[in-house]
């Protein structure tokens, strides 16, 4: 599994960015996520999940674009904060984008079937620890199940964040082997569990 973060979006150049709805990418957003695919070559045997968010959204698909790998938006993707502050308060721009509009306007991303609709509606940025715990597991081991080479989560630095230190936890629990490696980047992540 790699983690792997979105490109630099409108809403971080901005003073009060939290409450913009729906940032998209800045131009050096969209050239970043460009590098991606000339970077990380995808195959069939890939799994490109983008967390339900026009940042991520737009990272992915632009990495993504004339590759032939398995597609996918998750709200377990993230946006999650890091740390957890429990004001159960999330901001505009970390807003799940609505179920409807993903299949409108991201027509060759799959989305899966069988999720609780608080997921979709609230996505998992306030979830308390336990919970975001339990949500984590579910989706770790649906990552598994997918049964692909690789699979690549593009979400957010505290999404990222909030799954590194949760995986580290559980190894430390179960003596599990585990490995998080930053790569040369420091937006790029990859854990074995």
């Amino acid at each position: 599994m790699v983690f792997v973060l979105h490109g630099e979006s409108q809403h971080s150049l901005h003073q009060n960015g939290q409450q913009m709805r729906d940032p998209g990418l800045t131009e050096a957003g969209r050239k970043e996520a460009e590098r991606l695919r000339q970077r990380y070559e995808l195959s069939p045997a890939d799994a490109v999940l983008a967390g339900p968010t026009v940042r991520m959204l737009e990272t992915a698909q632009l990495w993504t674009r004339g590759a032939e790998c398995k597609r996918m938006v998750h709200p377990l993707a993230g946006p999650r904060q890091h740390p957890v502050r429990y004001d159960f308060r999330t901001h505009p721009c970390d807003e799940p984008l609505d179920p409807s509009r993903i299949r409108a306007e991201y027509t060759d991303w799959l989305m899966p079937a069988d999720l609780p609709e608080h997921l979709w509606l609230q996505g998992i940025h306030t979830l308390p620890g336990l919970l975001f715990a339990q949500q984590a597991d579910r989706f770790l081991q649906w990552c598994r199940q997918l049964g692909q080479q690789r699979v690549f989560i593009v979400t957010d630095a505290g999404t990222t964040d909030a799954y590194i230190d949760h995986i580290r936890s559980r190894c430390s629990r179960a003596e599990e082997a585990c490995r998080v490696n930053p790569e040369r980047e420091d937006w790029l992540f990859s854990i074995s569990v």
